[in-house]
């Protein structure tokens, strides 16, 4: 069966004397249907509670609630009792796309904010946040004074508060940013370290490992500084001592010699072997053998 097609609110529905932004404060009901909108909203929960349906996705909501929603996503709120004592308060601020150009990429595009410019360039993405002390209630507050008063300069204003509140989405945005940062890195020296221990038997440098990650070498250094404590070359060596270990103990390569041993971890200098060997276990290659092996 085919979905019935949705309503569309148009900005000039609302916008008036040359501004293309407009505020209110609503009591949500159930009479207005799911609908688009050819303008940007964000959405804020000012008192009550009830549901939020965007696209596809029903979701609880409460006071302190917020949500970015561009143009073409669909939704509506709704209460969660018919009672009229306990309703559900909803602070609209919306604008066109010239203005939100304009606060964030004319206005601000040297000081790099706004990573939710992505979603609003990105059919049917939509964002949530909630506030953590009141910080979007007092900014929709004075949104909807500014508005409704229309004193000298609102406009102006009003862009500003405007700007205050994308900026507090950005923040409230960032430690979603900063987690997904460290597990991109995380995940990349995952892959670095695989590398590193499939490749042992080669002569590995930091510029083929960075290349076969897709970063620079001194991004790839501090990354494994930060993620194993250890330099490059330290932590090659550590891993060929590691693998040597296991190599020696092996009963399956009982009739290696210690020379064959160090070729397979890529170490073809037999007095370095010996130093390296010794140096991070306590034991020359031989004794180690000779202890663990069972």
């Amino acid at each position: 069966m085919r979905k019935p097609s949705l309503m569309i609110e148009k900005g000039e529905q609302f916008f008036s004397n040359g501004l293309s932004l407009f505020v209110n404060r609503v009591n949500e009901k159930f009479d207005l249907p799911e609908h688009k909108h050819d303008f940007i909203e964000i959405c804020y929960v000012w008192a009550g509670s009830g549901f939020h349906y965007i696209e596809d996705k029903t979701i609880r909501v409460s006071q302190g609630d917020l949500f970015f929603l561009p143009i073409g996503v669909s939704h509506i709120f709704r209460p969660s009792s018919h009672n009229p004592k306990q309703p559900l308060i909803i602070g609209n601020c919306i604008f066109d796309e010239t203005i939100f150009s304009f606060l964030t990429s004319t206005l601000a595009s040297e000081y790099g904010l706004y990573h939710f410019n992505e979603i609003n360039a990105q059919t049917g993405s939509w964002l949530q946040m909630r506030e953590k002390s009141g910080e979007f209630s007092r900014l929709f507050e004075s949104l909807h004074m500014e508005f409704e008063n229309k004193r000298t300069g609102y406009e102006t204003m009003l862009c500003g508060l405007l700007l205050q509140l994308l900026i507090g989405m950005e923040r409230a945005m960032k430690p979603n940013i900063e987690a997904e940062i460290i597990n991109t890195t995380a995940k990349r020296m995952d892959n670095a370290l695989a590398y590193i221990r499939q490749h042992l038997h080669e002569k590995l440098t930091i510029t083929q490992v960075a290349q076969q990650i897709g970063i620079g070498e001194r991004q790839l250094q501090r990354n494994l500084s930060d993620h194993t404590g250890l330099a490059f070359t330290t932590l090659l060596h550590k891993e060929r001592i590691d693998r040597s270990c296991k190599l020696l103990i092996d009963p399956s390569l009982a009739t290696f010699t210690i020379a064959e041993i160090a070729y397979r971890v890529g170490i073809n200098d037999m007095k370095r072997f010996h130093h390296l060997f010794k140096q991070m276990t306590g034991l020359t290659p031989n004794r180690y053998r000779q202890q663990y092996s069972r």
